[in-house]
C-alpha cells in the first residue's frame, strides 16, 4: 500500500468532513437538535483528526538522523494516538454531554424537514468518503473487515475506515431519534446523542487498543515470518535459523533481525553474495520488509564470522 494511497483517503475524507460539518452547524442552529449538534461536533473532530494524520504522514517522511537512526516513519503512530484521543474526549464525552443535558431538559425540535434535508446529504457524502477509504484499504488485504482491522499495520487507513464507518452508523442512528422525537416524544433526540457518544467511544477505545500494539512494536504476522522463513531455507548452505525478529516500522514496513548458521567451509566473499541474495530475494517476497539486519554464524563453532 502506498503512501498516495493513504493521503488520498484522508484527503478525500477531509474534505467531505468539512462540507458536512458545515451543514451540520447550520441545520443545528436552525432547528435546535441536540442530536445534530453532536453530529457537527463529530464532523468537526474528524476533519482535525484528518489534519493530525497528515502531519504523521508529513513527518514519516522525514530522512534518518544521527538521534533517529531509523528515521521517523513510526510518527505515523503517534499522531494516530492523537486521533484516537481526540475522538474520545471531543466526540465522545461532547456527545454524551450534551445528551445527558437535554435528557434532564428536553425540547421539542423544530424545522425537522432541514434535519432530513441534511441527514440525507450527509449520508451521501459521507457514502462517499467510505467508499474511498474503504478501497484504499482492501487494496492491502483480503481478510474478513474485522480481522483486517486488527491485522493491519496501515493505522491512518484504519482511522479513516472506522471514522466514516462511525459516522455512517451515527448519521442513522441521528436520522431514527430525529424521527422518534418529531413524531413520539422529544426525548428521543437526547437518547440520540448519548447513542452517538457511546459509539465513538467504542470506535476510540478500539483506536487506542490498536495504535497502543503498534507503538510497543508489532511483530510481523505469523504466515508472513513463515514466508522469510521459507525464503531462508531455499538457501542450503544455510543450516539453521538461531533467531528471527521482526518489529513494524510506520505505517506498512518492517524491520527484521536475522541469525543464521552457515557452512564453515563457504569463503567469506560467496558468504556475503549469498546474504546480499538473500536479503533481494525477502524484499521480492515481501515487499512490504524495509530494513533487513543478518547476522552469520559458524554453524560449527557458533561465532560470529
Amino acid at each position: 500500500m502506498s503512501t498516495h494511497g493513504s493521503n488520498k483517503a484522508i484527503i478525500f475524507a477531509l474534505a467531505g468532513n468539512l462540507l458536512i460539518a458545515i451543514i451540520k452547524y447550520i441545520v443545528a442552529f436552525i432547528t435546535g437538535s441536540a442530536a445534530m449538534l453532536a453530529e457537527s461536533i463529530h464532523s468537526t473532530a474528524d476533519s482535525f483528526n484528518q489534519v493530525l494524520l497528515l502531519i504523521g504522514h508529513k513527518k514519516a517522511k522525514k530522512s534518518p538522523s544521527e538521534m533517529h537512526s531509523f528515521g521517523y516513519a513510526n510518527e505515523v503512530f503517534f499522531w494516530s494516538l492523537m486521533v484516537a484521543v481526540l475522538l474520545f474526549f471531543v466526540g465522545a464525552l461532547f456527545s454524551i454531554y450534551e445528551g445527558v443535558h437535554k435528557l434532564m431538559h428536553p425540547e421539542a425540535i423544530t424545522n425537522v424537514y432541514w434535519i432530513f434535508a441534511v441527514l440525507i446529504s450527509s449520508i451521501v457524502i459521507e457514502a462517499k468518503s467510505f467508499q474511498v477509504a474503504y478501497g484504499e484499504f482492501r487494496k492491502t488485504t483480503k481478510l474478513p473487515f474485522l480481522q483486517a482491522i486488527k491485522a493491519s499495520t496501515q493505522v491512518s487507513l484504519v482511522v479513516v475506515v472506522l471514522e466514516d464507518s462511525a459516522a455512517m452508523a451515527g448519521l442513522i442512528i441521528v436520522l431514527i431519534s430525529s424521527l422518534l422525537a418529531w413524531l413520539v416524544n422529544p426525548v428521543f433526540d437526547a437518547i440520540g446523542s448519548i447513542s452517538v457518544g457511546l459509539l465513538l467511544l467504542t470506535v476510540s477505545i478500539l483506536l487506542i487498543a490498536e495504535v497502543k500494539n503498534l507503538i510497543v512494536g508489532e511483530s510481523m504476522p505469523r504466515e508472513k515470518r513463515q514466508l522469510v522463513r521459507n525464503v531462508i531455507h531455499r538457501y542450503k548452505k544455510i543450516g539453521h535459523i538461531n533467531r528471527l525478529q521482526t518489529m513494524v516500522m510506520g505505517d506498512s514496513n518492517y524491520l527484521v533481525l536475522l541469525s543464521v548458521d552457515i557452512n564453515d567451509e563457504i569463503k567469506s566473499s560467496i558468504a556475503e553474495d549469498m546474504i546480499e541474495q538473500l536479503k533481494l530475494d525477502l524484499k521480492k517476497e515481501l515487499p512490504e520488509i524495509g530494513t533487513i539486519y543478518i547476522e552469520i554464524k559458524d554453524s560449527e563453532r557458533n561465532q560470529k564470522v
